[in-house]
């Protein structure tokens, strides 16, 4: 910040101009200079920290004698420099006769228990503890008893292992579940040389976000259940990638070996997940794109498939479509990219002269999303993921964001955690007792099924009460006076908050799907209206790339998913293709899914898996995970984000966007695509909200949409 305040210091000799109070471990990396450590990490808090007393050294501060006479005062004691602040003239020296006398110390200390099992052990080639033993340790230790020993490979849950004697107490997981996820399910047991982590009377290790203490153990006390024994470091390939499993986009790194995701790790962003996963993405990413995967085209015979070559699968589809013209409809799913996304645009608008796309399978209609971008913008997203941190409060309605937005529920907490924002929610009466946010917001307001609207109008009304100066119209005033006050006072503490000034809002997808959804949004506008934050109310969408299917105007059709599957059963839709979605399991009414796709005339389904949809399908098309191509996906804030091949598609699967490239070949419309980037490069000349998505950005952060009315 430009307003921080700069001291000077010397490291090693090295002068250096850094902010005051930082610590001295992160001053010493600006020159380059190694300070090794265990405990500590950038973004954890020092609560509980600075204790492994790996990053030891000695500082000397000036002194300003009798006489006037400036000297330097050496302290007593070495310092651990993950704690020590710098400050105005401060001397550092990390590599005396002490301080290296003091890290082999530490080192032995810490070995005197440590197994060494590395030959076995998953952290075994990427390991803090080996390499700092390597660079700082003694060649022998003076320790020859009997090492302690506990039961090995102890579940804390369904995902993480602990193996205790491997444990050095370094509270770095405990402190990420105090400072990050905010469940404080793991901490110290016992004293002294029994000291041990774990869980409060032994229960399960229930965290959302349980996966990240892996990472960040730097000894292998943690490991995975699904990876355990299944590679070691440098049998491993890694390519960078974005998470699909919902709408944030974190960015990751999938660990692969023989075309199989073995692991995924969190990968640096800061401007999205910083560097955390939640656990539906570390752990379910690598089995939605594992196990029986489709290889090959298949063509219904009878009531059995038939693998057949793609040119027999794509001269029936293309039959099929052609004849069906305009009448022909899309449905696409959540984990379709941007380019597969326009292509199939391009086949069914360019090539078939049909309008009938569909994208989403349940939440927002249409209509509600355009009312929204009337009353509150264009962009659904204004606030941003990161930009949650600096608003003073944030007002969370209708949505568990734990479960359903986890990396903007992170940036929530963290905002909390460290005094910069306070959280409010406005909930179902469905919602469990406390919600993730309920635990701390500093007032829940809940409502039953279709009363968001009235639940908004008790807080104008607390609102407007308990702050008389607010301006108004008369038909608010009137709207408002009419609420009964009837949760406890709840929605008064909450205007309390509200009243302090302006604040960001965060609205679920499903909160504006029900039936007062109209009502629900126009009070929305009132509250936003009062607390000057019309222009911080934030839309979510659930799915990995709705924001980019909203952008194409892809779910600008004439057809909804329930027209669509009328018409499939009416025949007034004579060929369906089903991509990447399956309706019969995700579809809120799957019966009726099941009786419309039963009497379709055709029906196309391009996917990675045999899925229940798929199993009635005329055609079935393998297409490509995301770990087998490249191409990009729009997170819920409408950053553009790429993703890259890991390895080789199995079988002869195919990305959509190819398929469509081949359909169009045959319909006598060839594209000019040979690969993601000619399709990036036409949405950015021909999609309005592309028009400022450079390819060196998505090598980086990523690039954001630009805010415009999508045109059909």
């Amino acid at each position: 910040m430009n307003d921080t305040k700069l001291v000077n210091v010397t490291i090693n000799g090295v002068a250096l101009q850094v902010p005051k109070g930082e610590r001295i471990i992160e001053s010493a990396r600006r020159a380059g200079i190694d300070i090794p450590y265990f405990c500590y990490h950038p973004r954890l808090s020092m609560e509980n920290g600075a204790n492994c007393r790996m990053c030891l050294v000695e500082m000397a501060m000036p002194r300003t004698g009798p006489d006037g006479m400036v000297t330097l005062a050496k302290h007593p004691k070495p310092q651990t420099a993950c704690s020590l602040p710098a400050d105005e003239g401060m001397v550092v020296e990390t590599e005396t006769e002490a301080t290296v006398k003091a890290r082999k110390g530490v080192l032995e200390f810490l070995l005197i228990n440590h197994p060494l099992d590395c030959p076995v052990c998953d952290r075994g080639g990427e390991c803090p503890l080996q390499n700092n033993t390597l660079h700082y340790g003694a060649g022998a230790s003076r320790y020859i008893e009997a090492k302690r020993r506990y039961p090995k490979a102890y579940p804390l849950s369904e995902h993480v292992v602990l193996d205790r004697e491997r444990c050095i107490q370094c509270a770095r997981c405990t402190r990420f579940t105090q400072d990050i996820s905010g469940d404080a399910q793991l901490d110290f047991l016992k004293r002294g040389a029994d000291t041990q982590i774990g869980t409060f009377n032994a229960e399960a290790f229930s965290s959302l976000f349980s996966g990240n203490t892996i990472e960040i153990c730097p000894v292998g006390a943690l490991t995975s259940r699904h990876y355990r024994f299944q590679a070691r470091p440098w049998d491993l390939a890694t390519q960078k990638s974005i998470c699909t499993e919902c709408s944030n986009g974190c960015s990751i790194k999938l660990d692969h070996r023989d075309g199989q995701v073995l692991r995924v790790n969190g990968r640096v962003n800061e401007a999205v997940n910083e560097e955390w996963t939640c656990d539906r993405g570390k752990f379910g990413l690598p089995v939605a794109i594992s196990g029986e995967r489709l290889t090959a085209p298949l063509l219904r015979d009878g009531d059995r498939f038939r693998e057949v070559s793609w040119d027999v699968a794509l001269g029936t589809v293309a039959e099929k479509l052609q004849r069906a013209g305009k009448q022909a409809a899309v449905l696409a799913g959540s984990k379709l990219a941007n380019e597969d996304l326009y292509a199939l645009q391009a086949l069914f608008r360019g090539g078939l002269g049909s309008t009938r796309s569909g994208y989403r399978l349940g939440g927002q209609s249409s209509e509600a999303r355009d009312v929204a971008a009337g009353l509150f913008g264009l962009n659904p997203m204004p606030t941003g993921i990161a930009g949650l941190e600096a608003s003073p409060w944030t007002l969370v309605v209708g949505s568990d964001l734990a479960v359903e937005q986890p990396i903007v529920f992170l940036r929530l907490r963290k905002s909390w955690r460290f005094g910069k924002s306070k959280a409010l929610e406005i909930i179902p009466a469905s919602a469990p007792g406390k919600t993730h946010v309920g635990a701390f917001a500093a007032s829940s307001v809940r409502y039953a099924e279709g009363g968001l609207a009235e639940a908004l109008r008790r807080t104008c009304a607390a609102l407007l009460a308990a702050n008389p100066g607010l301006t108004a119209s008369q038909e608010v005033l009137a709207w408002a006076g009419s609420a009964v006050q009837n949760d406890g006072g709840a929605a008064r503490r909450m205007a309390e908050v509200l009243a302090t000034g302006p604040g960001a809002m965060v609205v679920g997808e499903r909160a504006l799907a029900g039936p007062d959804w109209r009502e629900a949004l126009a009070a929305l506008g009132h509250l936003a209206a009062l607390t000057g934050s019309s222009g911080s109310v934030n839309r979510l969408v659930s799915g990995c790339n709705d924001r980019g299917a909203d952008a194409l105007g892809f779910v600008g059709g004439e057809l909804g998913v329930a027209g669509m599957l009328a018409g499939a059963a009416s025949g007034s839709v004579p060929a369906l293709w089903i991509a990447g979605a399956d309706p019969v399991t995700q579809y809120h009414d799957p019966q009726s899914v099941i009786a419309s796709l039963e009497r379709a005339p055709f029906l196309v389904v391009s996917d990675i898996k045999l899925t229940a949809t798929a199993r009635m399908a005329d055609v079935v098309l393998p297409s490509c995970s995301v770990a087998e191509r490249d191409g990009t996906f729009t997170n819920v804030e409408g950053r553009v984000q790429r993703f890259r091949q890991a390895f080789e598609p199995r079988g002869s699967a195919s990305p959509d966007w190819l398929i469509a490239a081949r359909l169009l070949q045959r319909l006598g419309k060839p594209s000019v695509w040979f690969g993601w980037q000619d399709l990036l490069a036409e949405m950015r000349a021909h999609v309005p909200a592309f028009g400022e998505v450079g390819f060196d950005a998505l090598d980086k952060d990523g690039a954001m949409l630009v805010a415009t009315q999508v045109v059909d």
